[in-house]
């Protein structure tokens, strides 16, 4: 202890004796800590972090129906929920249900569309959920369809929109129409079961018939829409609940066969399941490449401290000579310059951690073009802070091991002499390993950011089928006002004679759903004629829309026609599809006049249209399908309006039309087709935005590494070219000999580089859009980019070693 407080000591007065080299460690050294810590952060609250307000998540388990083929985290029904509530030993009825609905919400004069949970009255008890205001829900409010109309808010939605009025308890808000109580407000730091999302209203399953217009589903056991979450009883290990859940099937199949007969239920720990279990792959994917992009540059930045600490060991090496020469233990050497390396590696800690604090400030301020509320949540916890403190102890140890190695075996006679040792000279072996790593860690790092910018630049450019420019989207739903289909066709009629009369505008369509959103479904389908593989998908995506649709999307007819005024209801059923469809089932032939078979009925092709991007940027082509509106009847519908100019200066005018004809009628989403394909250019935006600024800080760290090891070399030959030039050697000859040095061993790096880029490429190409993980220009351009930096850092000292004077060098040593 005595040796440690000394050594602690020195260490703090070698701080603060060089401030210069001082700030250079830290600040580079702090750059690449805070980044670690600010990703760590954002990769904790996605993956590891227990549900906020949430008490003992690791009993709870996410329950999921499963069959054969590709859906093994489906959906639960209301009758299949409550079964498992009830007959599951390894619960103890300590099961609950939630779903997000989309509702309608008039409350302080302002109508709103909001995404709320619907949730089974056991819900915040099961979670172990407490209340800031009044109550959750009873047991009672589990029975009784339609007969408990009350809400329990968001905390957050209760602030936001009720100004955190306390006596909002017992006031009547209206949702689709009707009244409902508040009871109660949900604990500040209560989320739901779902990581980032925090709903605004939690209401009764039992209301569901009030909740979703048009639709009974209480006694429906074959209609899966539910979630379900559930703890286990004290004791009960994971194993053992699924071995009551097998237990639990074979029962069901036995009372419902139709039901069961190849379903099953798949348990996955709460800690797992993240936001979806189907995203968890691409959820650590993503999280992984992240990491490893912030690690790289770490290292990169923990080379750049190691060669400061080799030049400042070189200016030591008397010192470590004396002290070897006096006795002293190589390891005690060793030991006092670990202990200064860690406690610059402390104070950049310290550095990093505000560093993060200001990246997690402006990733918590991030507002994602979604159409619900997302709350990142980034914060400088318990485990960040562990993980700073361990990552700077590591790192401390990683740049000051070599250099304190290095330092504590110096030649007694020449230390003490003061000449420089073998090692030491500008010929360093170790400054030279250090140079080709960080010259192949910033090919990496770059190449990585490079494929992601050029992903987001093709995703830009992608042909998606329709025409985003000029494109204005509204969203209204008249079922949720209570609004029957023949009301609703009217106020459809309606508002599109209405948005045509308005100047600039060129063309008005509604539509179910929205391309590359999460609005998606699909049927399946049957082709006269044609006989399907074994195994062959026949689900096919669809759309339906009103007749001005295709124009207002700009979408091409490639043959036939769209849909017209005589596609009415009682109208011989039709269909359009895009010319990927057409290509499968009637190769070689004309679309136009056959027949498919789906949703009980057979609709006629009519028209063939240009295939487009449905689901996402990134997809492979697919089948598709749009039905008549007034033949495939739905809520809510979109207005899709085409204008002259700027889409974005009609919005106030698109509102003011819906409120002529329904004042209480909500708009959401009203906002450009651009805007709205945010959605998906997201991922690419952000791995683009991300990786290309840690990209630029790996190349300026690379520089400033490459330029301080040359330097240091000119410094080290100092007296070796003063010679060369008294002997009549052409100072264009020293540039050359100093560049062909420098660069020689960033050519090593940049080989090295492009294999190790190669390889790690391949991992990241499901996130790259319209562009090969080997993309050409990024893998030439990246390292001719760095070749001319890292010239640009070599030339600087070449320049400084030509302008040596021989006589000064000379007098110098």
């Amino acid at each position: 202890m005595d040796n440690f407080l000394h050594d602690l000591r020195f260490a703090f007065r070698m701080l603060f004796k060089s401030p210069l080299f001082t700030a250079a460690a830290v600040f580079t050294l702090a750059l690449g800590i805070g980044l670690n810590a600010a990703v760590f952060s954002a990769v904790h609250a996605v993956l590891f972090r227990p549900l906020p307000g949430v008490r003992q998540d690791s009993e709870l388990v996410q329950l999921y129906r499963s069959w054969p083929g590709d859906m093994v985290y489906g959906s639960n029904s209301i009758p299949h929920y409550q079964d498992l509530r009830d007959r599951v030993e390894a619960f103890e009825g300590k099961v609950a249900s939630w779903t997000f609905v989309t509702l309608s919400l008039s409350a302080e004069g302002r109508n709103q569309r909001i995404l709320g949970n619907m949730v089974s009255a056991n819900f915040f008890d099961v979670l172990g959920a407490r209340m800031a205001l009044g109550r959750g829900f009873t047991k009672d409010e589990s029975t009784g369809p339609g007969a408990h109309p009350v809400v329990v808010l968001g905390h957050s939605f209760w602030q936001t929109r009720f100004g955190s009025d306390p006596s909002v308890m017992g006031r009547s808000i209206s949702i689709n129409n009707r009244p409902f109580t508040v009871v109660g407000v949900a604990a500040e730091e209560f989320q739901g079961a779902m990581p980032l999302v925090d709903p605004p209203v939690y209401a009764p399953l039992m209301m569901q018939r009030e909740l979703i217009p048009g639709f009974d589903l209480i006694e429906a056991r074959g209609n899966n829409w539910l979630n379900v979450v559930a703890r286990m009883a004290p004791g009960v290990t994971v194993e053992r609940a699924r071995e009551n859940l097998d237990a639990f099937i074979l029962q069901m199949r036995e009372e419902y066969p139709d039901h069961y007969e190849d379903s099953g239920i798949h348990l996955v720990p709460q800690r797992e399941a993240g936001i979806h279990p189907i995203f968890r792959a691409s959820q650590v994917g993503m999280s992984a490449v992240t990491m490893a992009v912030v690690a790289f540059l770490l290292l990169i930045a923990c080379i750049n401290v190691a060669n400061l600490f080799l030049a400042r060991a070189s200016e030591r090496r008397k010192e470590m000579g004396i002290r070897l020469s006096l006795g002293a233990r190589r390891g005690r050497i060793v030991s006092q310059l670990l202990t200064e390396s860690v406690l610059f590696a402390a104070v950049a800690g310290a550095a990093g951690l505000g560093l993060a604090y200001g990246a997690i400030a402006i990733g918590n301020s991030l507002s994602l073009p979604l159409d619900f509320p997302v709350d990142f949540d980034l914060r400088l916890d318990r485990n960040v802070l562990l993980f700073t403190a361990a990552l700077a102890l590591a790192t401390g140890i990683v740049f000051g091991l070599a250099p304190a190695l290095q330092a504590s075996k110096p030649e007694f006679v020449s230390a003490l002499k003061g000449e420089a040792s073998l090692e030491l000279a500008g010929r360093s072996r170790s400054g030279a390993v250090l140079v080709v790593a960080q010259t192949t860690l910033s090919i990496v790092l770059l190449i990585g950011s490079g494929l992601f910018l050029r992903g987001l630049q093709a995703a830009t450019a992608l042909d998606k089928g329709f025409e985003s420019d000029n494109l204005l989207l509204a969203s209204v739903d008249p079922g949720l006002q209570g609004y029957d289909r023949e009301r609703a066709e009217v106020f459809y009629r309606e508002i599109e004679a209405g948005l045509e009369a308005l100047p600039g505008v060129r063309a008005v369509g509604l539509a179910a759903r929205v391309p590359l959103t999460f609005s998606s479904s699909d049927r399946g389908v049957s082709i006269p004629g044609y006989e399907p593989a074994p195994n062959e998908g026949m689900s096919i995506r669809y759309n339906s829309a009103t007749p001005g649709y295709f124009e207002a999307m700009g979408i091409p007819l490639h043959a036939g026609r769209g849909f017209g005024d005589e596609d009415t209801r009682e109208g011989r059923p039709v269909i359009v599809v895009n010319q990927h469809m057409a290509d499968r089932f009637w190769p070689g032939e004309s679309a136009i006049g056959k027949i498919v078979e789906t949703a009980g009925s057979e609709w006629e092709v009519v028209g063939v249209v240009k295939t487009g991007k449905y689901q996402s940027l990134g997809e492979d082509p697919l089948d598709f399908m749009y039905f008549p509106h007034a033949q495939l009847w739905s809520f809510p519908m979109t207005v899709h309006l085409r204008t002259e100019g700027d889409p974005s200066a009609l919005a106030r005018l698109v509102r003011r039309e819906v409120e002529r004809l329904d004042p209480a009628m909500p708009v959401a989403d009203l906002r450009t087709m651009n805007n709205q394909l945010g959605i998906a250019l997201f991922p690419a935006r952000l791995g683009g935005v991300t990786l290309g600024i840690f990209g630029i800080l790996g190349m300026i760290l690379a520089a400033v590494g490459i330029y301080s090891v040359m330097a240091y070399s000119v410094s080290r030959r100092r007296r070796e070219i003063g010679i060369r030039v008294a002997l009549g050697a052409d100072r264009s000859r020293v540039v050359r000999m100093v560049l062909w040095k420098g660069m020689r061993l960033v050519g090593t790096g940049v080989v090295l580089g492009l294999g190790a880029a190669i390889f790690v490429s391949r991992f990241a190409q499901s996130f790259l859009y319209g562009v090969s993980s080997l993309d050409p220009v990024t893998f030439l351009g990246i390292p001719a980019l760095l070749c001319a930096v890292a010239g640009l850092a070599n030339f600087l000292p070449a320049r400084r070693a030509a302008s040596v004077d021989p006589m000064s060098a000379l007098r110098a040593d």
